[in-house]
């Protein structure tokens, strides 16, 4: 055979250069060509009574199904590489063991309709010609209710991920939402922003007796008179330098960044498949009283359910309890937008922090011989 390549000349500029120190010799030196020969020679083509032959055996099976669906219901098969009895045997008895959940996904695409049913069906006697498609379809077909022990098998094998994701998020809203209304220290810096707020507007607006968290954005979007600093930098000198019982509030919340890319509707949707998905396995269950697999996945599942269930009733008390304290629906905002307000406001909170401690370490390493005025300069270049 040949290997088919796009040529690079060496130029005397330069062209190619990289391959000009190839050494092809020494290589092939080291390389057996004879069994490198023998595994890419060009194989001899089939004789035409071969291809006759082939051709002949495909015309004699009985075909069924419309072509792209036989077409489908072959790769399907050998992706899968079991016989069609397994498959079904397998599909019967729930044995994600010999059937992994990767091939049930891939039978979801492969359920017989009941046109198709039919028509195998009424074609048994010739069963012994059957093409291969018509053969895997016609034994799925036999399993009884197919598509709802696929659905069952999908969801016993998914079930410990998809509950380990959901209780994840379940938990990191119910924990940021109570951390949020109950720290002690995060009022206390919202009490420093509002009452240095309303000192600033006084002599254009009444006192204000809070704010909206969307307000969180523009403390560090509020510069000084000369544009040097903002009025977060100032609230971080000032925490720093007459509050430090308040100093690394930031670090409280440590489910946020999880809870903050939580779809509160999805999250609840998604819990409420789950609990839907289980009563099928229940109904399942009592129809196939003798299948182990079935029996112990409910006991052990129905429990988690339950768990997860009484974790949510307080996910949703406790983000509704925050939304309301803070003058918020919490059926108009969702959590990836609450709790991003505070997302945003500690991580510029935690930026100024490391300029100013920049700031400070400048300023303690100066040079001797700086003026008072330059080393001024110096930290206030810094804090700009």
């Amino acid at each position: 055979k040949q290997w088919y390549q796009r040529r690079v000349a060496i130029t005397a500029g330069n062209g190619g250069s990289y391959w000009k120190d190839i050494d092809m010799g020494s290589v092939l030196d080291k390389i057996d060509l004879s069994q490198f020969e023998e595994q890419f020679k060009i194989k001899t083509k089939p004789s035409m009574s071969g291809v006759a032959k082939i051709i002949k055996r495909k015309v004699e099976c009985l075909s069924l199904l419309d072509q792209n669906r036989a077409r489908n219901a072959m790769i399907i098969q050998r992706r899968v590489a079991l016989s069609p009895s397994d498959v079904a045997k397998c599909v019967e008895q729930t044995d994600l063991g010999e059937l992994p959940v990767w091939a049930v996904e891939l039978l979801h695409g492969c359920i017989p309709s009941r046109e198709e049913t039919d028509k195998l069906i009424a074609h048994t006697e010739k069963i012994t010609e059957f093409g291969e498609a018509e053969l895997f379809c016609f034994h799925l077909s036999k399993v009884t209710r197919y598509d709802r022990k696929l659905g069952i098998m999908q969801f016993i094998g998914t079930f410990d991920e998809q509950y380990t994701r959901l209780l994840s998020q379940v938990k990191a809203v119910k924990e940021v939402s109570y951390s949020i209304k109950d720290s002690a220290r995060l009022k206390k810096v919202l009490e420093v922003i509002l009452a240095l707020g309303n000192y600033m507007n006084s002599g254009r607006k009444g006192i204000a007796a809070g704010f909206k968290i969307q307000s969180l954005s523009r403390v560090s979007e509020t510069h000084s008179g000369d544009y040097k600093v903002t009025l977060l930098h100032y609230i971080v000198k000032t925490i720093h330098a007459s509050m430090p019982e308040l100093v690394g509030f930031t670090m409280e919340f440590s489910h946020l960044d999880e809870a903050k890319k939580v779809a509160l509707k999805d999250l609840v949707d998604d819990i409420q498949e789950m609990k839907k998905n289980l009563d099928t396995v229940l109904d399942e269950r009592d129809k196939q009283r003798d299948n182990f697999v079935i029996f112990s996945f409910y006991n052990r599942a129905q429990r988690k359910v339950k768990r997860l269930g009484e974790q949510t009733r307080q996910m949703l008390e406790g983000y509704e309890a925050v939304c309301k304290a803070f003058g918020e629906n919490p059926k108009r905002i969702e959590p990836q937008e609450f709790f991003k307000f505070f997302s945003d406001f500690f991580c510029q909170f935690e930026k100024v922090e490391k300029e100013l401690n920049e700031a400070a370490t400048k300023k303690k390493n100066k040079p001797a011989h700086l003026t008072k005025e330059a080393s001024r300069n110096l930290i206030n270049e810094a804090m700009v």
